[in-house]
């Protein structure tokens, strides 16, 4: 017996880690010197017809020493807070598969790049020659939608400069023969960069970035590929899946999606009821478009943002509430013209609609979901109604239709409330699932918010209009605009906050690691 157990510690001394074979390699002096191009370490030639360039790391190699982090830092000047290189650390099993192991990840220059794909302005490019995925630094705006859309939180935005930026493999450094920063940094050479034919990528998505708790690869076909002899335990995660905290707020964002709903809720009731609504129903439609620019790094370029009409639903929607903005317009100037307001309705459920699928392709699963559409069309519905019964009340007009719209509101309120508490059931999921990420954020960091958010829509979506179609008959002209006000000023509030959540409660997709909170 204790021979045998002898046998297995020799055995254990053969089988070095990456971090004893490096050392024993650097006592060695087999460690080629710093100034080396790791020539080895790239391709020989250029790709060729259906190749493309691609990242392959040999996690069997990485030590999670984030030498090529810093490399990467170091040769692209990226200041103090950016990365375009991370480093993770994944671990699962137990007993005698338990299992670490540290994975270093940057842009998997994908085919189908979802960066590109919903960016309004052109600012990526794929290269044709090298497969190489690219950022236009000149023509970002700096709306960040790439952010949203990207799997795997590779674009990165730099406040001072108001735009994004990316990983683009050192192309200038593999034009001259030399490999990018990361690889030449690494000291074990875990990364490399290899010609992957483009074919092999779209056969079989699921083998390039085949790690655990990783995207999914048939969303946009990336081409980096993972190597090791081991074999990951099924209960594999990012040590950082349970690091969670609230995403950006977006303020602009939150309210030109209100804003833009309201108009269009309020412009449809307007079609109908005449009056004010319409004019009402522009002015919140424009106060939107202009709070928007607000999000943009570079407002000054608003204009590109057409520009990717063909592809991005962000360009689409800039451009639906445009031509609803213009055609609102003449609906306020010529109020008998029905086929100028017909249009102008159009326009108006295509910019929602256009909104609902700016979040829905980022896969993001809260934004992905089918309560998003639900949620946006009813925030259309609760306050368009509550705003033109603000209006009919001011001008004391459509005595009928009052009771009508409390019931629209609160019919809305009532549905709208139930569906959003209805998502808090996912705290009891059996797995920590991106929703239940969501359901954890909502009712533990964003606690008073989401209590806020229900608090107002109850009391002016359900409680306030249920008074107003019980008593609203005997009430004078004074207490019939107080109660108006406050219907529209505490839903408008609640809608705020739900719109607020939407953006902070969401948990992005990531490369394990990839997040550094």
């Amino acid at each position: 017996m204790a021979q045998d157990l002898i046998e297995d510690y020799l055995q254990q001394q053969q089988e070095l880690s990456a971090v004893e074979e490096f050392a024993l390699r650097h006592d060695f002096r087999q460690i080629p010197a710093q100034e080396r191009t790791y020539e080895e370490l790239i391709p020989k030639t250029t790709p060729g017809l259906g190749q493309q360039y691609a990242f392959t790391v040999d996690l069997d190699r990485c030590t999670g020493c984030k030498a090529c982090v810093t490399g990467c830092h170091n040769a692209n000047g990226l200041t103090e807070d950016e990365t375009w290189r991370t480093v993770g650390l994944l671990y699962g099993g137990k007993n005698g598969d338990a299992t670490m192991q540290h994975v270093t990840s940057a842009c998997h220059h994908c085919l189908d790049p979802a960066c590109l794909n919903g960016c309004p302005v052109e600012a990526y490019e794929k290269d044709a020659d090298t497969g190489i995925v690219k950022h236009l630094d000149d023509q970002c705006i700096g709306c960040q939608y790439c952010t949203f859309t990207c799997a795997y939180d590779v674009p990165k935005y730099n406040k001072k400069k108001g735009i994004v930026h990316k990983c683009d493999m050192c192309i200038s450094r593999l034009k001259v023969g030399e490999a990018p920063a990361c690889v030449a940094a690494c000291p074990t050479g875990a990364i490399r960069i290899t010609l992957v034919e483009t074919a092999a990528v779209r056969n079989d998505p699921a083998a390039f970035v085949n790690i655990p708790d990783a995207p999914d690869s048939h969303y946009t076909l990336p081409t980096t590929r993972y190597l090791t002899n081991r074999i990951f335990p099924a209960d594999t995660v990012a040590v950082d899946s349970y690091t969670i905290q609230p995403e950006h707020a977006h303020w602009p964002l939150v309210a030109m999606l209100v804003l833009t709903q309201l108009s269009v809720g309020a412009f449809l009731g307007g079609m109908f009821l005449g009056g004010a609504s319409v004019w009402v129903a522009l002015a919140a439609g424009l106060l939107a478009m202009g709070v928007s620019v607000l999000h943009l790094g570079r407002p000054l370029y608003a204009f590109r943002a057409v520009l990717g009409l063909k592809h991005s639903w962000l360009s689409r929607e800039i451009v639906a509430f445009g031509l609803f903005a213009l055609l609102a317009a003449g609906c306020a100037v010529f109020p008998h013209n029905r086929i100028l307001f017909v249009a102008a309705a159009a326009m108006g459920l295509a910019g929602v609609f256009c909104s609902v699928m700016v979040y829905k392709v980022t896969q993001r699963p809260f934004w992905d979901h089918p309560q998003t559409g639900l949620k946006f069309f009813l925030t259309s519905i609760i306050l368009g109604a509550a705003t033109i019964l603000l209006t009919l009340v001011v001008f004391a007009d459509g005595g009928g239709w009052r009771n009508k719209l409390c019931w629209l509101v609160l019919s809305g309120s009532v549905g709208k409330l139930a569906m959003e508490g209805s998502f808090l059931r996912h705290l009891w999921d059996s797995e920590w699932t991106s929703l239940r990420k969501t359901a954890f954020l909502m009712s533990r960091p964003l606690r008073k918010t989401t209590n806020a958010r229900f608090i107002l829509g109850i009391l002016g979506g359900v409680l306030l209009p249920s008074v107003w179609v019980t008593w609203s008959a005997s009430w004078t002209t004074g207490t019939a605009l107080t109660i108006a006000v406050l219907i529209f000023a505490l839903s408008l509030t609640g809608e705020f906050l739900e719109r607020f959540l939407f953006f902070r409660a969401v948990v992005p997709l990531k490369m394990p690691g990839g997040k550094v909170y």
